[in-house]
């Protein structure tokens, strides 16, 4: 398999990550040592309050998606390895954010961390705990959203960009929904979208790539416009 990532794209983010989640704690504490020794000073410990916590959430939120190991781009690809060179995968190289193309078509993959039961129903998602875990989670920004909806956003950019490129020539895209955590369990009935666990997700590619093709004419039209693999995993 082919892989092509944004570097520079990475780089920047995990940069802001590791500056920004420190910038935030050290910005809290000095608000907590400012309030217990100057409690006159009340607007300085608040101010640093919403200060410290925004830039601590924006380190969080840049954390898990571009320096953690178990991130999204370095998940999936694991999970894709081994694929033959037909395949190519785009890490934030267009508006999908990860991107597979192979001879069986185009897919987007929507990438999720959490773990425990996720439950989806009719493309109603949930995921059972106590209100004190809910509560850590949403501090944690491990929220699972609504990936659903995230997978046919991404559908949509990704179609738009291509009709720019492509004009009338319309290319079939699939998105598929991945979580990542070996401690995922996953319990879904009738979504819209297919959900995969990473540890399957290699396998049921090869399933799908038997019953489906991309015509050649198409696969022509793709490569005009993507940009050349540089490496291979």
């Amino acid at each position: 398999m082919k892989v092509v990532r944004n570097e520079a794209y990475i780089r920047r983010r995990a940069t802001i990550a590791n500056w920004t989640f420190p910038m935030g704690q050290m910005i809290l504490i000095l608000g907590l040592i400012t309030s217990l020794l100057y409690p006159q000073l009340s607007l300085i410990p608040l101010l640093a309050f919403f200060v410290g916590f925004g830039l601590a959430q924006i380190g969080i939120y840049y954390i898990h998606r571009f320096v953690r190991p178990d991130r999204p781009e370095a998940a999936l690809t694991q999970a894709l390895k081994g694929l033959d060179d037909r395949y190519i995968l785009y890490h934030y190289m267009l508006p999908a954010e990860h991107v597979l193309i192979g001879p069986d078509g185009v897919r987007t993959f929507v990438v999720k961390w959490q773990r425990g039961e996720i439950r989806c129903r009719n493309d109603r998602w949930s995921q059972p705990m106590n209100p004190l875990r809910r509560l850590m989670r949403w501090l944690a920004q491990d929220t699972l959203g609504n990936p659903t909806r995230e997978a046919r956003l991404e559908v949509e950019a990704l179609r738009r960009h291509f009709a720019r490129h492509l004009g009338d020539v319309e290319i079939p895209i699939q998105p598929v929904i991945v979580f990542t955590h070996p401690e995922a369990r996953l319990d879904v009935e009738g979504n819209s979208v297919p959900v995969i666990h990473a540890r399957k997700l290699k396998e049921w590619l090869r399933k799908e790539a038997r019953q489906r093709s991309l015509p050649r004419d198409l696969q022509e039209a793709l490569e005009r416009i993507l940009p050349a693999p540089d490496s291979e995993e």
